[in-house]
């Protein structure tokens, strides 16, 4: 599990600023697969996230951001998976496209890994879950926003 202590810089409409602290690599036993850039932002910089209700989260309030492992995986396989599904099922498609015309299988085969691979990709961006927002010192299942977690 991803976690990352942030203040509150500011809020407006449904955008959260926020100002990380302490070290990315802050709490990593043995590696952390790369997690430690999971929350990026270099000192300075804001990192921003979209909330239900921004006005509840004042300036100077701590925070704790965390992201499961599962949801991780899942992202990984929307950015991952899918585009070596894409690759696969492209070759074969050309592949097959070949041996129906009878000529070219390797160009076609080579075509088919390309445009399925791209396309796939185009379809597929990947995009980070959005972590789950804990007050520093809450209860790890509760939400400041009102929801519950699983």
């Amino acid at each position: 599990m991803a976690e990352r202590d942030a203040e509150v810089i500011g809020a407006q409409g449904r955008r959260l600023s926020l100002r990380l602290l302490g070290s990315a690599c802050d709490g990593c036993a043995g590696g952390c697969g790369g997690r430690c850039s999971l929350f990026a932002g270099a000192g300075r910089d804001a990192f921003e996230l979209d909330v239900d209700d921004s006005a509840a989260f004042e300036p100077g309030r701590r925070l704790r951001l965390r992201l499961d492992d599962q949801a991780l995986r899942r992202a990984a396989w929307r950015g991952y998976g899918r585009v070596l599904l894409g690759l696969l099922a492209g070759a074969v498609a050309g592949h097959l496209i070949g041996l129906a015309w009878g000529r070219h299988g390797d160009l076609l085969t080579l075509a088919g890994l390309l445009s399925g691979t791209l396309l796939a990709a185009r379809f597929s961006k990947p995009r980070l879950p959005e972590p789950e927002i804990l007050s520093l010192g809450a209860e790890p299942n509760s939400d400041p926003r009102g929801k519950t977690q699983p």
